[in-house]
């Protein structure tokens, strides 16, 4: 399953060098997309020490353990569509929402609106590289310990491992 974002890694690559808050966008989604399909594939056999199954979370406030047992699709609508980055990461007891924090400030234009608006070119986008640097560890840490597959990064390009 992780082999279709393979495609959204390169580009990944292909924007960060002209367009690095595109690229930065895009690995948060990436980011969360694996969440959910390593949340997808792996529910019914993930315990307690794994993930945390009682925690409601989401925009409806649910449980995993009421909802893991359910057939694919159903898991998806009924689970999945109303889970954040931030649920996932209680989920997956990421400590101090330490990747949908740092997300929502990019994504929801908190940076540029606050500082980058008044910045010359040179200064935004030193910066929107320093953003994709921090997206960037932020999408290889979490492979690392959540995804089937790694992702890595090779002379500056994003990949899944081997």
């Amino acid at each position: 399953m992780f082999t279709q974002e393979a495609h959204s890694l390169r580009a990944i690559g292909k924007l960060e060098a002209e367009f690095p808050y595109a690229a930065t966008l895009l690995v948060y989604a990436v980011l969360e997309r694996c969440l959910k399909l390593h949340l997808l594939q792996h529910r019914k056999t993930l315990i307690k020490m794994e993930v945390e199954l009682e925690t409601k979370v989401g925009r409806n406030k649910q449980k995993l353990i009421d909802f893991r047992n359910l057939d694919d699709a159903s898991f998806i609508q009924q689970f999945l569509v109303n889970c954040t980055l931030g649920a996932l990461e209680i989920i997956y007891k990421v400590q101090n929402k330490k990747y949908s924090d740092f997300r929502n400030k990019v994504f929801h234009s908190e940076l540029y609106l606050n500082s980058q608006l008044r910045s010359e070119y040179q200064v935004r986008d030193r910066e929107n590289r320093e953003n994709l640097k921090i997206a960037k560890g932020h999408l290889v840490e979490a492979s690392e310990m959540y995804f089937k597959k790694r992702v890595v990064e090779l002379n500056g390009s994003l990949q899944f491992e081997s």
